[in-house]
């Protein structure tokens, strides 16, 4: 085992003596708080519905900026005989691409691709090489996105991905040049260790493949939580944001922007944490729309002060 792994612990299923966070979770659950608030959502179940339809009124059709995103088995496609497979980079080989626009960036960085038919040819050609196409991309983006912006997290990605085509050159570089890659994000150091541990994790344990792709094939949510948030620096919202972008179940992921409006309209209790916040809305919010919500809730977050929900998101709440 290299210097740099750090061997994982298996997740314990035996029985025992509860946690702290499951007793937690339980007394949030029986609260009278809660109890209402599970009543209202099962009394009426059209509120989530009637706030994604308002929102899409406002921001437009998620499906329209994330086509790729589609909420259905992913079918893996073998390149036709035809086409031209384009070779990776060798791992000592620095890919130089045009910084591709923001917006372009932020929707492929931010939930399943972007409508590159729609962008400049230059930026689009950057978002296809930059942006994240596998689990272990979006697993690594979303990692890089904790404690900053989305835009500085998406200039980290972009700055890794440019200076290593390939997740074999970030395992075997130095972490400080890993750290010196991701440095506008924040915590670079930090982030940088974890990544490799992954990283390293992977190679030790899938025989050198660095892919989670396999994930896909697996059918139960909760043993890929149980594997993901084994890993320090992966949490709820970071595997939420995996299932949904990545592996298209049905996941309702809880940001800071999500958190606040849905205290706000109280379709939580004032009392609930982001992690009780993800599993009350999870098991509230209908699978449908569980992708539609989530990206409309964000957006609205980005564009208001204060994460305010605004007087019509109240009125549908109330009712």
């Amino acid at each position: 085992m290299s210097a740099r792994t750090r061997r994982i612990p298996q997740a314990s299923a035996g029985k025992g003596t509860p946690t702290i966070a499951a007793s937690k979770k339980r007394k949030a659950a029986e609260s009278p708080a809660f109890q209402r608030t599970q009543t209202s959502h099962s009394k009426a179940g059209c509120v989530f519905r009637a706030a994604r339809d308002y929102l899409a009124s406002v921001y437009g059709e998620p499906a329209k900026k994330h086509p790729v995103a589609v909420r259905s088995k992913i079918v893996k496609a073998e390149p036709a005989d035809n086409v031209v497979v384009k070779a990776e980079p060798a791992d000592n080989v620095v890919v130089k691409a045009e910084p591709a626009d923001d917006d372009v960036l932020d929707a492929a960085l931010n939930g399943g691709g972007c409508d590159l038919s729609a962008a400049p040819s230059s930026s689009a050609a950057a978002a296809l090489q930059l942006e994240p196409v596998t689990v272990l991309d979006q697993l690594i983006r979303t990692m890089l996105s904790q404690n900053t912006t989305d835009a500085t997290s998406i200039r980290a990605f972009r700055e890794l991905k440019r200076r290593y085509p390939r997740w074999e050159s970030v395992r075997t570089a130095s972490a400080a040049n890993v750290a010196d890659a991701i440095r506008v994000g924040g915590l670079a150091d930090v982030k940088a260790e974890r990544i490799q541990v992954i990283l390293n994790y992977l190679y030790e344990t899938r025989g050198g493949e660095l892919s989670l792709e396999y994930l896909h094939d697996e059918p139960d949510d909760e043993k890929i939580k149980a594997f993901l948030k084994q890993f320090k620096g992966v949490g709820p919202k970071t595997i939420s944001c995996v299932l949904l972008f990545a592996l298209r179940r049905a996941d309702f992921p809880v940001d800071t922007h999500v958190w606040k409006i849905s205290l706000a309209l109280r379709w939580i209790p004032k009392s609930a944490t982001r992690e009780q916040a993800y599993d009350l809305l999870n098991s509230a919010i209908p699978d449908d729309i569980k992708f539609d919500l989530h990206v409309l809730l964000v957006e609205h977050g980005k564009n208001v002060a204060g994460n305010d929900p605004g007087a019509e998101l109240r009125r549908i709440a109330s009712h």
